[in-house]
């Protein structure tokens, strides 16, 4: 006996906890239990007297579940199975259902407390139920909705908005609107389903009633293009005018301008000094393009170049060759101006001019109408492009005109290189003339400190050495903005020139108070 239960015991450390358990109500002969643990099905109530019920939970009969009346609000937490906590000795094995110790919770107060109230009663309307009737459409949902935030933007009727197109008013319709309008065309089989809808006009979309209004315009597809054009053709002449202008006044200031042959001689007969003896000397002209080396050919003394000598000569002899910034100004702004972009341009925009006055000529007697008023009359549109061709045919007779005058090929000579060489050239020389004068007025302050009672004629024949600013000419500065102004400079440019004609009037009323 001992050696059969020693075995047993053996055997049932060799098995888990569930098992031992098992094997141990087994032996105290609870078939009820034991099959309950082994098929895991609802235990009946257990009557063996050797069965202690702790684990089983048999005994008496359970109480019978408390169910709500009303709708409750729910406890959110995560379930554990019953089969799972019953296995093992958890909290809710261990205290069984039966148990007195065991607390009942109010389920009347529970139910009073948080059951969900019931939603109020719908408010009954006084006025009769209007049954909205659904709209009727031929139109595809997306095409739809585009077209209804197009006629948003207008705030009137869809009959004025059909009268605008007839009557090709452009008021309200600028370019980016009437284009869009074009892609929001009805197509054909919409057209059909439209014309052959029996259905009255009220009972269809908003979208489907604007098409019924457009299709009553005769040839509402041409007057549409007609005012796209017209709008098209009014910005891009706004555009072109005066540019082309700018460039006409440009090449007619470098034709016209007195100062800058002068200026281009001077620097002739200083390159064939400079280039005596060599293969680039003894020329009769220069490039365009070369005013802007004058700045590459360096002094002996640091920061004086070509172009800061010359403009000290032009400062003591020829005063009137320091405003030719003054000349260049117009050429300047014409600089990054392309003519063959704007020649493309007006050319493509003329061509669709064209194309629309045949159309139209081949078109209805109303449409002729609108023709007349929106492309000749009204805004002359047509008119006007062919006014701007004319002005780009001046242009190119002009650019001929400056090509021989500069010495260049006709057919190479590009406009906007010479238009911005001669801005550069105007920038380098307000530059250089701002640095040279800034230099005089330093030197000449100096002496006029330390050594009063000499005059500019005197600190001249003193200085004759100098080799860097020989026979400078100085003012003050308030002479040199006085003068600056008078010309009519930019008061950038003011600091830049002086005037001879002071400092001869200084030494004179020196010479005369020293004979006195």
């Amino acid at each position: 006996m001992t050696d059969q239960q020693g075995g047993k015991n053996n055997q049932s450390r060799k098995m888990g906890p569930g098992q031992a358990m098992e094997s141990l109500l087994s032996s105290m002969h609870c078939s009820n239990h034991h099959k309950a643990v082994s098929r895991r099905s609802v235990p009946k109530p257990c009557s063996h007297p050797r069965c202690s019920h702790l684990t089983c939970g048999c005994g008496e009969q359970p109480h019978a579940k408390k169910t709500p009346t009303l709708r409750m609000k729910l406890f959110h937490w995560q379930k554990l199975p019953s089969d799972v906590v019953r296995q093992s000795r958890s909290i809710w094995a261990v205290m069984p259902s039966s148990s007195k110790e065991l607390v009942e919770p109010d389920y009347a107060s529970l139910e009073l407390l948080f059951s969900v109230p019931p939603p109020p009663p719908p408010k009954e309307k006084t006025g009769p139920k209007i049954k909205k009737t659904k709209e009727i459409t031929f139109i595809g949902p997306k095409k739809s909705l585009l077209l209804s935030i197009f006629l948003k933007q207008f705030k009137c009727s869809n009959e004025d908005i059909a009268a605008m197109i007839q009557k090709g008013d452009r008021s309200k319709l600028d370019a980016e609107m009437l284009k869009q309008l074009l892609k929001l065309l009805p197509e054909d089989q919409e057209v059909k389903s439209l014309k052959s809808c029996k259905e009255e006009k009220s009972q269809l979309a908003n979208a489907d009633q604007f098409y019924l209004h457009l299709l009553e315009v005769p040839s509402y597809q041409l007057r549409i293009e007609c005012m796209l054009i017209c709008e098209e053709t009014k910005i891009l002449l706004e555009c072109l005018w005066p540019k082309a202008q700018a460039i006409r006044t440009a090449c007619e200031t470098i034709l016209t301008s007195h100062r800058l042959p002068v200026f281009c001689q001077l620097i002739l007969k200083v390159g064939n000094f400079l280039n005596y003896g060599h293969h680039t000397g003894d020329a009769g002209g220069f490039k365009i393009s070369a005013l802007l080396k004058l700045t590459e050919t360096k002094a002996n003394q640091s920061h004086i170049t070509l172009l800061h000598h010359i403009l000290e000569e032009v400062e003591k002899n020829h005063t009137d060759l320091l405003q030719l910034p003054r000349d260049l100004d117009f050429v300047s702004k014409a600089a990054g101006i392309h003519i063959d972009v704007m020649r493309a341009e007006a050319g493509a925009n003329l061509k669709k001019l064209l194309e629309i006055e045949k159309r139209l000529f081949l078109s209805t007697d109303d449409s002729k109408i609108q023709h007349g008023k929106s492309v000749q009359v009204g805004n002359g549109s047509l008119n006007a492009s062919k006014d701007l061709q004319k002005e780009f045919a001046t242009i190119e007779k002009k650019k001929e005109e400056l090509a021989d005058y500069l010495c260049e090929d006709r057919k190479k000579l590009s406009l906007e290189d010479v238009f911005s060489t001669m801005k550069t050239f105007r920038e380098i020389f307000l530059k250089a003339l701002q640095v040279v004068t800034k230099t005089e007025l330093h030197k000449w302050n100096y002496f006029n400190k330390t050594l009063p009672s000499f005059s500019p004629s005197t600190w001249r024949k003193k200085n004759q050495t100098n080799k860097a600013f020989p026979n400078t000419q100085m003012i003050s500065k308030t002479d040199t903005v006085k003068g600056s102004k008078e010309a009519g400079l930019s008061p950038r440019a003011d600091d830049c020139f002086t005037s001879s004609q002071k400092i001869k009037e200084a030494d004179g009323r020196r010479k005369e108070t020293g004979r006195k």
